[in-house]
Order: C-alpha cells, then sequence, then structure tokens
C-alpha cells in the first residue's frame, strides 16, 4: 500500500508523522482541536562556532602514548581528559524552529493560547474533543502528502499538507472548519509580527547568541483576517509556510518573503502536482513487494506493528517500513540541505538527546547506509558537502592536536564542521577515526555510481585522510602502533580488575585504517596517482584477529569485558559496513558468527540503530532467517507507533540502518560479485525488489518464488563486466541490460527474459 493510516490524532510528538524537503520540514499531528506542525529547518542550531581545541594536546600527546604503552592506563586516561578534552568540551546543539497552530473556534473547550504554549514546549498534550467521527490520518510515502479527514458535528473537514523541495515551502490546504492560525517556539521570546494583511512572520535568535531564524505563514486563498500577528481563516484556506536562517542569507526575512511571493504566483495545485512528480519519481526508483494479507492491509498502522510484535506475520508492513526508511532520507536530506542529523530533520526538544549532532562513530555513517543501495544516491550528496566544511577544521584539529598532517575528525561534529573532542566520555571522546570513516563513504559513493568526475574532485580529501593516519601511526620494524585508541563506547577489564577505555590498536580503528588505505589505494589506480606510501602500511595492516575463544578480538589483548552486550560491536566493523570478512573465508566468517553470538547471548542489540546494525550483520553472514528475527525485535522492542526508531529516546539511524539490511538481505556486492538473494529468510517464500543498486553501476530487479530466483534484470550504468558469484560474467557497455535465469546464467537484451 505504501500508506501508513491511523484512526486518530497524534496523541504526542512520538505519533505525529513527518514530512520534509531535507532543508524544512514538520511533524503534522492532526490534532481536531488544534492542529500542530512542529516545524524544523535544518540549520536551526544554538550558538556559533568555538575554537575548542586543548593547548595542552600536542604537548602531552607522547607522555599519553607511553603510559599506555607501559599499561598505565588509569593514569593515561587522566592526563587525557586534562589535555586532550576540548575546551568547552561540548559543541551546539541542533534546535526546533517553531510550532504553528491551527486554534479551531467551534470546539466547546478552546485550548487557551498559555496552552498552546505549553503544547509547543512538549508539556501537554493536545486534547480531543468528542462527536468527531470518521477520523483517518494518512501518509502516503510515495508522493509525499499528508491528509488528516474526519466529520466534526457532522460536518466533514480535512487537512492536505506536503513539504516541497521543488519550491522550498510546505503547503496546507484547509477543508471545513474556521481557526486562527499562531506562531510559537516554546518559552523563547521572538518577534512576532505582520509584515502585510495575509502573512505573519516569527523571527529570533537560537540559543547562546547563536543563529538568526525567520519563520513565516502567509494565506494564499480564502477569507482571512489578520488580527494582532494571528491568521482569522474562516475555514477553505490555502496556507504556504517559508524559513530562512542567517546561517545561509543575509537577510532571512527577505528570503522567506521572496519564497513565499515565488510560491504564491504558482496555483496550489500546481505546486502540489510539482512537488508529487519530483517526489514519485524518486521514490518509485526503488521498492519491495512481498506477499500481502489483506486482513491486515486494512488495519491502521499501529495495530499492524503491535500485532506484529506479538508474533503475527505482515510482509507487507515490512515492506511499507522499507519505503518509510526511504521517505525518510529523502525527506531530511536532499541536495543543497545539511546532511540527516541524529533525528534526521525533526526534533522538538531545545535541549536534545546528544544535542541532535552528527555523532560520527557510527550514527551519520548508518544514516547514510541505505543511500547506494535503495537508489538515492543523490540524498548521499549533503553528506560530501558538509565534509567539505568539515575539512579546514579537520586539518586544523591534526596539525595542532596531533602533529600531523591531512585531517582528523573526533566523534561527533556540528553544523560548523567542528572536528575538535567532543564532551568528557572516555569512551568515545577520544577515538580519531570519524574523518577515515566518512572518507568510506565518498569510495562507496564512487563504487556505486562509477562517477569519475566526483572521484577526482573527493579524492584529494580520501588522501588527506589516509595522510594524518601515517602520521599518526608510529611503525617500528613491521610493528604498527595506533595509539591513543579506543573501541567506541566500551570497556575492557585488566587482569588486575581495573577499567580501561584507551589502548593501543584497537580493532575498529585499524579495520577503518585497512579499509582507507584500500580505497586510497585503488582510487589512486583509477585517477593515475602515486600510491606506494598507503600501500606499504597496508601490508602491515593485520586488523582481524581470532581470539583463544573462536571470537573476533575487540583490542590488542584477549581482555575481559566489562560490558559483555554492550550496543557497539566495533569489532565487527569488518564485517559490515567493511569487507574485511567475506563469506569466502570461513574461519573469519564462523569467527564474526560467534561474536555477535556473544553479544546477542549478554542483552546486545537493546537500543534501535544497534539492532539495526545487527541486521546487516547477519545479511553479511548470509543468515536471513537471524536477519528476520532482528527485524522482528527491532520492529517489538525500538520502532515507535510512527514506525520512527527508538535508541530510547527517538533516533533516526535505526530507520536507515534498518532498511540497509533489508536490502543487503536480497543484495550484496561488496566482494567485486553480485550475490542475489543471499540471505532470504523462510518467512519470505516469493516477492519482487526493483530498482537497488549495486557496486560497479547496476541497478537490479528482482523476482524469487519458493524461496528460488525467477530472474534478474541488471542494467549496466557503465562499461565493464559483470560478475555473479556463481561464476557466471558477462561484459557490458554502458546502458546494456543483462538477464539472470533461474540457473544464474547471464542473457542480454530485452529478449533475453
Amino acid at each position: 500500500m505504501k500508506i501508513l493510516n491511523y484512526r486518530q490524532p497524534a496523541a504526542e510528538w512520538n505519533e505525529a508523522l513527518p514530512i520534509g524537503n531535507g532543508r524544512f520540514g514538520a511533524m503534522v499531528f492532526g490534532g481536531v482541536s488544534v492542529e500542530r506542525f512542529q516545524m524544523n529547518e535544518d540549520s536551526v542550531w544554538s550558538g556559533n562556532f568555538t575554537d575548542r581545541i586543548n593547548p595542552d594536546c600536542l604537548t602531552e600527546l607522547p607522555h599519553i602514548r607511553q603510559l599506555i604503552r607501559d599499561g598505565e592506563i588509569r593514569r593515561a586516561e587522566q592526563l587525557a581528559m586534562a589535555s586532550m578534552v576540548g575546551l568547552p568540551d561540548n559543541e551546539r546543539m541542533y534546535e526546533p524552529l517553531a510550532d504553528m497552530f491551527l486554534y479551531y473556534h467551534d470546539v466547546d473547550q478552546p485550548v487557551s493560547v498559555q496552552r498552546l504554549r505549553q503544547i509547543s514546549c512538549g508539556n501537554m498534550p493536545i486534547p480531543v474533543p468528542e462527536d468527531v467521527s470518521q477520523y483517518h490520518r494518512l501518509l502516503d510515502l510515495q508522493t509525499g502528502v499528508h491528509q488528516s479527514s474526519y466529520d466534526f458535528h457532522g460536518l466533514p473537514h480535512s487537512i492536505v499538507t506536503f513539504a516541497s523541495h521543488v519550491d522550498s515551502i510546505i503547503g496546507i490546504r484547509t477543508q471545513g472548519r474556521a481557526y486562527t492560525v499562531h506562531l510559537r517556539r516554546g518559552n523563547h521570546t521572538g518577534r512576532l509580527y505582520a509584515p502585510d494583511m495575509r502573512t505573519i512572520i516569527l523571527s529570533g535568535r537560537t540559543g547562546n547568541n547563536g543563529i538568526t531564524y525567520v519563520c513565516g505563514v502567509r494565506s494564499i486563498r480564502g477569507s482571512i483576517r489578520c488580527i494582532g500577528a494571528t491568521l482569522e481563516c474562516q475555514g477553505d484556506n490555502d496556507l504556504l509556510c517559508a524559513a530562512a536562517t542567517s546561517h545561509r542569507c543575509a537577510d532571512p526575512e527577505k528570503e522567506v518573503l521572496k519564497i513565499l511571493s515565488r510560491a504564491e504566483n504558482k496555483t496550489f495545485d500546481r505546486l502540489l502536482a510539482d512537488h508529487t512528480k519530483s517526489f514519485q519519481a524518486i521514490m518509485q526508483a526503488c521498492s519491495l513487494s512481498l506477499p500481502a494479507k489483506d486482513d491486515l492491509d486494512k488495519l491502521p498502522t499501529d495495530e499492524r506493528l503491535r500485532r506484529f510484535a506479538h508474533g503475527e506475520d505482515d510482509p507487507r508492513l515490512i515492506c511499507d517500513y522499507f519505503q518509510y526508511g526511504r521517505y525518510l532520507l529523502l525527506s531530511s536530506s536532499y541536495p543543497g540541505s545539511l546532511p540527516a542529523n541524529l533525528q534526521g530533520l525533526w526534533n522538538q526538544d531545545f535541549n536534545p538527546a546528544w544535542g541532535s549532532k552528527y555523532t560520527i562513530n557510527i550514527n551519520t555513517q548508518m544514516n547514510y547506509w541505505p543511500a547506494e543501495i535503495c537508489n538515492l544516491s543523490d540524498m548521499h550528496l549533503p553528506l560530501f558537502e558538509h565534509m567539505k566544511t568539515m575539512l579546514p577544521r579537520g586539518r586544523d584539529a591534526a596539525k595542532r592536536m596531533y602533529g600531523a598532517s591531512g585531517w582528523t575528525a573526533h566523534h561527533n561534529t556540528d553544523i560548523w564542521g567542528d572536528c575538535a573532542p567532543q564532551d568528557s566520555y572516555i569512551a568515545s571522546t577520544f577515538w580519531c577515526t570519524g574523518a577515515a570513516w566518512l572518507c568510506l563513504h565518498v569510495w562507496e559513493h564512487y563504487r556505486f555510481t562509477m562517477d569519475r568526475k566526483f572521484l577526482s574532485e573527493y579524492y584529494p580529501m580520501m588522501r588527506e585522510a589516509a595522510d594524518f593516519l601515517l602520521d599518526f601511526i608510529t611503525v617500528t620494524g613491521d610493528q604498527v602502533e595506533f595509539s591513543p585508541s579506543l573501541s567506541p563506547e566500551n570497556t575492557y577489564v585488566l587482569p588486575s580488575g581495573e577499567r580501561g577505555r584507551l589502548c593501543r590498536n584497537a580493532a575498529m580503528d585499524l579495520q577503518i585504517v585497512y579499509e582507507l588505505l584500500s580505497a586510497v589505494v585503488q582510487g589512486g589506480r583509477t585517477l593515475d596517482q602515486k600510491t606506494e606510501k598507503y600501500a606499504e602500511l597496508l601490508k602491515l595492516l593485520h586488523p582481524v584477529r581470532i581470539g583463544s575463544d573462536g571470537r573476533l578480538m575487540e583490542w590488542d589483548a584477549e581482555y575481559e569485558e566489562a560490558e559483555p552486550g554492550h550496543r557497539h560491536v566495533s569489532h565487527l566493523f569488518c564485517l559490515y559496513p567493511g569487507t574485511q570478512v567475506s563469506p569466502d573465508d570461513q574461519p573469519l566468517l564462523d569467527a564474526a558468527a560467534a561474536t555477535l553470538a556473544h553479544r546477542l547471548a549478554h542483552g546486545g542489540g537493546h537500543t534501535g540503530w544497534s539492532r539495526a546494525w545487527i541486521i546487516n550483520f547477519y545479511a553479511r553472514l548470509l543468515d536471513g532467517d537471524k536477519a528476520m528475527e532482528n527485524i522482528r525485535a527491532l520492529f517489538s522492542g525500538s520502532t515507535l507507533p510512527n514506525l520512527l526508531d527508538s535508541h530510547p529516546p527517538f533516533q533516526i539511524d535505526g530507520n536507515f540502518g534498518a532498511i540497509a539490511g533489508i536490502a543487503e538481505m536480497l543484495l550484496q556486492s561488496h566482494t567485486g560479485k553480485l550475490r542475489l538473494l543471499p540471505a532470504l529468510p523462510q518467512s519470505w517464500p516469493q516477492g519482487e525488489v526493483k530498482g537497488l543498486r549495486a557496486r560497479g553501476g547496476y541497478t537490479v530487479d528482482i523476482i524469487w518464488a519458493d524461496h528460488r530466483l525467477v530472474n534478474a534484470k541488471i542494467t549496466a550504468g557503465s562499461s565493464g563486466t559483470l560478475v555473479l558469484q556463481s561464476g557466471a560474467s558477462a561484459p557490458h557497455a554502458a546502458g546494456e541490460t543483462l538477464w539472470v535465469d533461474a540457473s544464474y546464467q547471464i542473457a542480454k537484451g530485452e529478449t533475453a527474459r
């Protein structure tokens, strides 16, 4: 169906439904006494850039490294806390833009303005009056259009809402009841005024004397009166909303009025049609179809989620969830926007969990795991553009903290690309391979698109991240020392009982180094660049080691784990998203499986994003049933009524990681060979997926029945040779169509099917 539907308004934020155009979006509640649109603009952040690099780091770094060598971990960590923590220790936070309320006139007990303020602060639910019937609240994932409709006192009412990246607006069409439009921003003061008799504006600055924001609402159809700084609408009205900040333009108010005027020159129907056409084209490029249960399709989404969590099969819900994840990435990361942050685009809190920043020791990367394989490659571009913002900050951090060339980043960054250490939590603060991991996304984008021009533009950034690693790592003979190192965000126990986080050569760090150096060497061959120094270090690395217990080692020695069920499974980076553990290497595959089983046996996967990562692990282990078990666990333990992921609280990376895992169950290409249906669970005996992407520039459609391949259509985006895991291969030109039959033989052309 590709529609989320509900039979009641959202009682709280976790039940509201998101819309967005990448830069500007809202959570829509579908309220009956009051309709609430909790709005966000992606550049509304507190404060401004501050140079936070600790001046003592470079001086004390050799002492920290020596203490780690000597096994004086506590002293090393104490010195790191004194000399490496940023000053101040925290980056800035992502803030809400505003709330827009439609305050209905005909309810028996109208909601007061004071109560609207309390609602916008998240302190009070929106009341639901009696005498409401035929209520429906829908989000069409294919068109990006939200609609709520109902009868109130026997009279019909409806609201249609969409967020258009074509025209940079949120459009709202109301039919039925009269209402007043209010703009609020919690308890935060701002200027609220009416520049003309059809428009109201809310402007102000974010916390810590930060960014200037402007939000505007204009009525372009219907009977209205502007009273004070509110709009009185008589029922059948078209509203346009726009937002701008000083982060992007010198005069945000002028920009908002320009956006509104430009959109007003179109009809509302034209705005909606242009949005729908653009949105649909992207959403229809990829889809998953599994056998439907008609009786379940008729139920509201939240009821289906409850049934599925209690063991009932609902394959169509998985299809809707897959498309919802694609919808969320399109809506929170579009060319020209900032990257999707810890909550994508949607945040109602002025002090959100973890600052709603870009956490780059997995969470931001997980946001973009589905971008390539799920045919949303252009949605990856905001991340790469933001890396350009980070680059000069990262060079500064590399030089002043470590005396190194190139660039580095620690486990968080923000709108200004801050690369200094964030907070004062030893298990994460001093991790410095964030830039290296982000650069692997550059390489993956190239592998999927085969866009040589893109690689030429970003390859220098990859080399600089590798240059930092060459300077940071100490090589003595054939021994490599990466120090200080840590395994995010875990703790080990020394034989003495002392607990430690800092170490040398944590597995994840070396695995990331291995992946990046490999990418730099391969990219250098493509671009005819010299890469000898990277290849020399690559030969010395042995990042994947099996311990005496048959599991992969997480640290430089076989320490006891303080938390065996930790949410991070960092030493399995080599399995996913890395490529160092292959199905062709059974001992490593078995060790990875044992590592994962041990983590789960001790309570691992208890957060949404961690459970999503596990789905990808089992897909790479070619175990579809285990992957499916973890999809069910994600739905039952970490999915909110609106299908957003819960860490808890809400954190969007689990949505993105999960759909990447679903795609990985159906198609893999990380080894250079296409593996079709590698991890198909028993509960998916038949189905069809269209528009998945594979490395090498391929677009892949797959049909299966009775758990076996029927056929696959593979369209080549560039010239090359298609190689299947079965061993079959075929050279091809760009644009050619190849067909794979049930016996995994390849034929060319449309007539070969």
